[in-house]
C-alpha cells in the first residue's frame, strides 16, 4: 500500500500520511519514543477496505520540530488537539483512533475533545500512569524522562 504524504500546515507538521481505499478511516497513533513506523506491518493490511492515516506527534520522527511548544505539549491535551487537527484536515467524522500506549490516552482525550471526529478507540498497551512512584511500577523513572 502507497502512502501520500498531506502537504498542508497540519499534514507537515505531522508528517501526516494517508492510503487505502476504504471510506471509514483509522488513524493510527505512535507511543512514547516511537513513531509511524512502528505500524509499518499492521496498517498496510487495513488498506483494502479503510483509508489509513499514520502520523508523528510533533517532538517525534519525521515532524516539524518547530512546531514544538512546551506550553502546548506540556500535557497530553496538545497531542489531542493535534489529532483533532488531523481528523478536521481529513474531513474525518467517526474515525477509529488506535493508539499505542500514551497515544491510548491521547485518544481518549481526543474523543472527549471532538466526539463527533473520534467513534472509536482501540487502545494498544494504555497506562492511566507513566511514572513509577511510590509503590507503584508500570511506567518510568523520573530521570530516564
Amino acid at each position: 500500500m502507497e502512502f501520500e504524504l498531506l502537504d498542508s500546515r497540519v499534514g507537515r507538521r505531522n508528517n501526516l500520511r494517508v492510503g487505502g481505499l476504504g471510506g471509514k478511516t483509522l488513524l493510527f497513533s505512535h507511543g512514547f519514543g516511537c513513531d509511524q513506523t512502528m505500524w509499518r506491518h499492521v496498517a498496510p493490511a487495513f488498506g483494502s477496505r479503510y483509508r489509513v492515516a499514520l502520523y508523528d506527534h510533533v517532538g517525534a520522527g519525521a515532524s516539524d520540530l518547530s512546531a514544538y511548544s512546551e506550553s502546548k505539549y506540556d500535557s497530553l491535551r496538545g497531542y489531542a488537539q493535534d489529532a483533532v487537527e488531523i481528523c478536521e484536515e481529513l474531513g474525518v467524522r467517526d474515525c477509529v483512533f488506535i493508539g499505542h500506549s500514551v497515544s491510548a490516552m491521547i485518544g481518549a482525550e481526543a474523543a472527549l475533545l471532538a466526539p463527533e471526529r473520534i467513534g472509536e478507540l482501540v487502545m494498544v498497551g494504555p497506562s492511566p500512569c507513566y511514572l513509577n512512584e511510590g509503590d507503584y511500577r508500570g511506567g518510568f523513572e523520573r530521570e530516564d524522562l
